[in-house]
């Protein structure tokens, strides 16, 4: 049962399923908690929220709270076994040879049921973002009302289900990073957005802004942008100037973009302390939305294949990104992004703690180790012939359960996308 309460009034246990505050404004990853701590509740009332939603069947005693904290220290329950089945786990006492049944598996996910919608899109966007390039080589007209009209798809896709089209981007493997990484960064700076509460409006100016980022490229000459070596002082100011040089090819041709969508162009490579460029701003010099583009494009950056290196997991990128909070990125905001674009986005190869093989089918944005997957095969590495949905953030579903490692794609042995009821991928 939901009921509002004042900030000051609220105990450690009570379950605070809504701040009232969109993710701009309030102090937590996300809007809901179990307060086991009083310092939660400090900074809620610190932050100057004085009202929130608790739910009083989630909350908890002191004495639970207390039962708790003592298991997790002590680490995970073990799973307690189907009756008639058997088969050792790992730290653990038992498990069943089989995954056990799951509700989920009733469950029709809203992504799978977005995906072939978001493939058309992003087949459109494709397509344009193709065009768009190949106009600033050749010195051409860029038709300003095409990217916004796949823009507008974009940000209705991500509108009506977040995670579909990132899901595409780990889902199918590109291999021509030109044409792909300026549309795979305004489909997680959209996705971003839309978790963080930007209106249509801000996102519809992100999405240019991001399809416009990396314009600048064209005037850089290919032994630069395709160099396996470091570059040199000289190579690396050329290489700088392309946030420059898209702003001015925006402004050259006189497109009829927004002020903030052409900032993102110029500001993507700006950074919190100063050591980013082409104006080295600092803080909040810096436009929020070159922030979630900058986020984005170095997310991009290292899970793509290149000519000189092989794109990181998605996992080992966000560690990376990590390292940056404070320094290139404001914590919070790194934060954030995590918690958008998911530690196991869809479409991941992952193995159980039980040896079994799953594929990551939807992001708990609110328990991101914890995402609903589908048990593909075995633990010697048999397909299975039924594959069972786990959400393994449900107490019920997904009790015992944990992912131990990430499967490079090129290691699974199948192909993850079957998995989605997707017929077909963008080409």
């Amino acid at each position: 049962m939901l009921k509002k309460m004042s900030t000051k009034d609220l105990k450690v246990g009570m379950f605070v399923a809504d701040v009232g505050r969109a993710w701009f404004n309030h102090p937590w990853a996300t809007k809901k908690r179990l307060l086991t701590e009083e310092s939660e509740i400090r900074e809620l009332i610190d932050y100057g929220i004085s009202e929130v939603f608790i739910d009083t069947d989630r909350s908890k005693t002191s004495a639970q709270i207390a039962e708790g904290k003592a298991s997790a220290a002590g680490g995970r329950k073990p799973f307690k076994p189907v009756a008639g089945t058997v088969g050792p786990l790992r730290g653990s006492s038992a498990r069943p040879s089989e995954p056990p049944a799951s509700a989920a598996a009733e469950i029709v996910s809203a992504l799978e049921t977005e995906l072939p919608k978001a493939a058309k899109a992003y087949g459109k966007a494709l397509d344009t973002s193709k065009a768009l390039i190949a106009a600033c080589y050749m010195n051409k007209r860029i038709e300003v009302s095409e990217v916004q009209e796949n823009v507008d798809e974009l940000v209705e896709s991500v509108s009506r289900n977040q995670d579909a089209l990132s899901a595409l981007i780990k889902l199918r493997r590109f291999d021509d990073y030109t044409y792909t990484h300026c549309l795979n960064v305004s489909v997680l700076s959209i996705s971003t957005g839309k978790a963080l509460g930007l209106s249509q409006e801000d996102l519809r100016i992100l999405g240019m802004g991001t399809m416009f980022h990396d314009l600048g490229k064209t005037r850089v000459p290919s032994y630069i942008l395709n160099k396996p070596g470091k570059l040199t002082d000289d190579e690396f100011v050329i290489m700088k100037s392309h946030a420059a040089l898209s702003e001015e090819i925006i402004r050259e041709q006189k497109l009829d973009v927004d002020e903030r969508a052409i900032q993102v162009a110029r500001f993507h490579h700006e950074r919190l302390d100063g050591s980013g460029y082409p104006d080295h701003l600092k803080g909040d010099e810096i436009p929020r939305l070159a922030t979630i583009c900058g986020l984005s494009d170095v997310y991009d950056a290292l899970t793509s294949d290149r000519v000189y290196h092989k794109g990181m997991l998605p996992h080992d990128a966000l560690k990376f990104i990590y390292g940056l909070r404070g320094t290139h990125f404001e914590p919070t905001w790194v934060d954030r992004f995590v918690q958008s674009v998911g530690i196991y986005p869809p479409g991941s190869v992952v193995a159980m703690n039980s040896g079994h093989i799953a594929v990551v089918i939807e992001v708990v944005h609110t328990s991101l180790l914890n995402p609903i997957v589908k048990i593909v095969a075995d633990p010697k590495g048999q397909i299975l012939p039924r594959p069972k949905l786990v959400d393994l953030s449900s107490q019920t579903e997904g009790a015992g359960w944990a992912i131990s490692k990430v499967i490079p794609p090129s290691e699974a042995g199948f192909e993850p996308s079957y998995y989605f009821n997707l017929k077909d991928l963008p080409k």
